[in-house]
């Protein structure tokens, strides 16, 4: 089940394609003459156009566009960047140099040199035209030579190269080739022109701002001299150094004198200590412990004391020898005393003199303290003249450095442009190309052609197929009737009782086997059973308009009923252009006219036919009012009896637009019928139908689709397929009808 339903959305797509397919090959079969006219009237119109063209050729030359020209001069910045080694600014360079071969500036350098303001064709000079001399003066002011040139140029690069390919178009192959050729040359000459134009403006320039900032180095230069000059510095940077060093030495001097002068200060403390001390062997200087004449001396006042020791023991202290020994004891120790007075004087005269050497120090450390807050101050201005020095100088460095670059630069000419191949002079023209001209011609016929036939089928109002007369209406279609084949010019000869008329009158009697006759047996077999609750009796055959098969339409079905036995009786109620008669070959002295005013009875009127079980009740003579005859109540009666009389009465009516008969008959009837003429009736004309037939109540039983050419495949969406199934053929039912032939 799921298989089922989900198949069921491809069947219906499938089926609306399958529709669209046979509608699109229906309308360009139907309008094929457009289509083929159209694309007829294309084809030769761009095959004459392409003729009469003047041939272009197109020459091209290729040029090779380096990223930077070759660098001879190491470590030398050129002035003009050629190119760019960056991705971005390369692809900008690159298309700001198609820009410039393009320029009007190259053209006017090959119009120039090529003297292509003597070319007429360059002057805008139409052949066969002259100008006056100040006419020429005034195109080659307004640069017409070069202006026609450069739309003659093309560039293109060659992807993922540094290659481009210019181009210049012309009616001379050989000048085409002169052109483009040309046109490089002055590209390259204009680049190479370009650099030297720079390099010439860079180098007058560099020259006026060495000068100008060699002037402003050399009044630094005056400014620091001249201050130095002023304040007796002699070099300001080598007297502040000196200076800085002094005070460095003296504070390094101050600092060893300070310790020298506490050590001394220490021991002139003890000094003065040992002066008050009368025990010669208690002193603590080391200055006179540490002598060697001292310590000899009081070795020997050791040695003396020690001996008068020995010897009072010995003599006694008053013993000549005791009194000997006592006066060397003294003079050793004022010999002693007399060396540690001096040592002692030793110590504080080093102490005064480091005190002295320290005061001088002081006061030369405090001069150069004073000296240098002076070159302090001094500093601050000159190193503002010396930052200016030290600029201006390297200014003045770069500019000069910068400027002889440049001259280097100036004296060898480099280029990034170089010419790859040259243009050859072209042996077939670009255009007009003969093979794409029709090919697009081809195409362009096609959509032409088909897009016509559409648009004419879109215009067309008239109905097309079944679908649209019953979307029109409102009833459905009851059956469709085929082309009938005779002389379709003489179709409104009718007044004539022409004989091809006739012979489509009778055709389903005498073609039994055709389409027609089948569509007619289709179409009595719709109507014996198109109302649910009971038979239709009496039924009226009316159309939108004349000339749209309805007589015809009822002379047929009321053969076709009458030939499966149904007791018939079609009425001439068209009493405005009755033919019936004329169809049938009868008098119309006495009809439905002389029947309604009394004059004859139904059954003086009605004629019997050649077809068994047919008859027919003819108009008889116009009246001068059908309308008013019409709505007598004897029409009523006439129908009441025809009705007991036979099994169906179809009635001839007028067509429903031109005329109101048809609305006054369609109260007396079970129904009505409207044929309906395909590619004739309007949609307009049927929707004005259906308001005129609603406004009486009429009961509209169906539609017949009349005069359907079943050979034209597809004709009516789809409807043309079920009549060509009966052999295939224009006419054939079960075979051909030809007579004398069996079925096939």
């Amino acid at each position: 089940m799921e298989s089922k339903t989900s198949s069921g959305p491809d069947n219906s797509t499938r089926a609306d394609f399958g529709h669209q397919i046979k509608k699109f090959t229906y309308v360009l079969n139907k309008r094929r003459w457009w289509a083929i006219l159209t694309f007829v009237a294309v084809l030769a119109t761009v095959t004459v156009f392409t003729k009469q063209k003047t041939p272009v050729f197109r020459a091209t030359a290729s040029l090779i566009i380096e990223h930077s020209p070759p660098r001879i001069l190491s470590g030398v910045k050129e002035v003009v960047e050629l190119g760019s080694n960056n991705y971005w600014l390369s692809k900008e360079y690159f298309k700001t140099q198609i820009r410039i071969i393009t320029s009007l500036d190259v053209a006017e350098r090959v119009a120039a040199k090529l003297h292509l303001g003597d070319d007429p064709e360059f002057l805008g000079v139409d052949p066969g035209q002259t100008i006056t001399e100040q006419e020429r003066r005034k195109r080659l002011a307004d640069k017409i030579p070069a202006r026609m040139l450069q739309s003659r140029i093309s560039v293109e690069p060659v992807r993922d190269s540094t290659v481009v390919e210019v181009s210049v178009d012309d009616s001379d192959p050989a000048r085409a080739a002169e052109l483009v050729n040309e046109v490089v040359f002055a590209y390259r000459e204009q680049n190479i022109d370009y650099r030297r134009s720079v390099l010439r403006e860079a180098n007058v320039e560099l020259r006026k701002m060495v000068d100008k900032y060699r002037a402003a180095k050399e009044r630094a230069d005056l400014e620091v001299l001249e201050f130095e000059r002023k304040h007796n510095v002699g070099s300001f940077e080598t007297r502040l150094k000196a200076l800085q060093e002094r005070i460095r030495l003296l504070n390094n001097k101050q600092g060893l004198l300070l310790l020298e002068k506490s050590e001394l200060d220490a021991k002139r403390t003890r000094a003065k200590q040992v002066r008050r001390n009368e025990d010669l062997f208690s002193i603590p200087l080391g200055e006179v412990l540490t002598s060697s004449f001292v310590s000899s001396l009081k070795d020997r006042l050791v040695a003396l004391r020690d001996s008068r020791t020995a010897e009072a023991i010995t003599y006694g202290e008053k013993h000549p020898k005791i009194r000997a020994i006592d006066g060397q004891i003294r003079m050793v120790e004022t010999t002693l005393r007399t060396e540690v007075e001096a040592r002692l004087a030793v110590v504080m005269g080093d102490y005064d003199e480091v005190v002295n050497t320290l005061r001088q120090v002081d006061s030369l450390l405090t001069q150069a303290e004073t000296d240098l807050a002076e070159m302090g101050d001094l500093q601050v201005e000159y190193n503002v003249l010396s930052e200016h020095k030290t600029d201006a100088t390297d200014v003045y460095d770069q500019v000069r450095n910068r400027f002889m670059e440049t001259t280097l630069s100036a004296q060898v000419e480099t280029n990034n442009v170089r010419i790859q191949e040259l243009a050859r002079v072209p042996e077939r023209p670009i255009r007009p190309d003969m093979r794409l001209s029709l090919a697009v011609g081809t195409l362009l016929g096609i959509f032409l052609g088909i897009g016509l036939g559409f648009l004419v089928e879109m215009l067309d109002n008239t109905v097309k197929g079944p679908l649209d007369a019953e979307n029109l209406v409102g009833a459905p279609c009851l059956g469709i009737i085929p082309t009938i084949p005779g002389d379709k010019k003489q179709d409104r000869k009718v007044d004539k009782g022409g004989s091809s008329v006739i012979d489509r009158d009778f055709y389903v009697l005498q073609k039994p086997k055709s389409s027609v006759a089948e569509a007619m047996n289709t179409i009595r077999t719709n109507f014996l059973f198109i109302l649910p609750d009971r038979r239709v009796r009496t039924l009226l055959v009316s159309s939108p308009s004349p000339w749209e098969g309805k007589s015809t339409v009822v002379i047929n079905l009321g053969i076709t009923l009458s030939r499966f036995g149904t007791r018939t009786c079609i009425v001439d109620a068209d009493m405005r252009r009755p033919r019936l008669h004329k169809t049938f070959g009868i008098e119309t002295d006495r009809g439905l006219s002389t029947i309604l005013v009394g004059d004859s009875t139904v059954e003086e009127a009605i004629q019997t036919t050649v077809v068994p079980n047919l008859d027919i009740l003819p108009c008889g003579p116009p009246p001068p009012n059908p309308s008013d005859l019409l709505g007598l109540p004897s029409l009523t009666a006439t129908m009441d009896e025809l009705k007991e009389r036979y099994d169906t009465v179809i009635l001839d009516s007028p067509p429903v637009i031109p005329v109101s008969d048809p609305r006054i008959l369609c109260g007396l009837v079970d129904g009505l019928i409207l044929v309906v003429k395909v590619g004739r009736t309007t949609n307009e004309s049927l929707q004005l139908v259906r308001r005129e037939l609603s406004a009486v109540s009429a009961r509209t039983l169906g539609i017949l689709l009349n005069d359907l050419d079943v050979t034209k495949r597809g004709y009516g969406y789809g409807y043309g397929y079920m009549y060509g199934y009966y052999g295939g053929d224009k006419y054939g039912y079960y075979g051909r009808d030809d007579a004398g032939k069996k079925d096939t």
